[in-house]
């Protein structure tokens, strides 16, 4: 089994100065601590900011999503997921994209709409209007050409409302 990363890092500001080592998680979590303490309205900003914690969300996707070596696949039968809407394919399939992305098994983070087609099916017209209702929401955001990606907003979004939803397909 691979040993965990760890991560060092040694901090200088002003005067005082910590080594901090660590599972990157851990590290990054203690120097924000300290920025924190250092920079209290760093806090209030931190309050406004959303962020996605890619490990809960991989825990979280545990028994839904697996990577082969091929690539990731839902690990939920087809006929189960047909009870989903084309949004929430849609938000899946981009968070499939996401997460493939970070863990460096996939090039991009984003899909085109052909992508999209062939893992959801459907008609391109019904797909299209979808996307751009998801755009308009600040759940999915355009990159180019036909190329979509789910936002930050969109992963929470995915996790708060579409997980549940997943976890009662798995266990169906």
């Amino acid at each position: 089994m691979a040993e965990k990363p760890s991560l060092k890092v040694h901090v200088e500001l002003g005067e005082a100065k910590l080594d901090l080592e660590g599972s990157p998680e851990e590290v990054i979590k203690a120097f924000l601590q300290l920025v924190g303490r250092v920079y209290p309205a760093y806090r209030l900003v931190e309050g406004l900011t959303l962020t996605v914690d890619l490990e809960g969300l991989m825990k979280n996707l545990e028994g839904i999503l697996a990577f082969t070596a091929e690539g990731p696949v839902i690990l939920i039968p087809k006929d189960r997921l047909g009870r989903l809407s084309i949004r929430e394919l849609i938000a899946l399939h981009l968070t499939k994209a996401y997460v493939g992305n970070q863990v460096g098994r996939l090039e991009r983070v984003s899909l085109s709409v052909d992508e999209l087609l062939q893992a959801i099916g459907g008609r391109i017209g019904a797909m299209a209007g979808r996307l751009s209702e998801m755009v308009d929401e600040g759940l999915v955001v355009r990159i180019g050409r036909g190329e979509y990606k789910i936002t930050t907003y969109g992963l929470k979004h995915f996790q708060e409302n579409i997980l549940p939803k997943l976890r009662q397909l798995k266990e169906a």
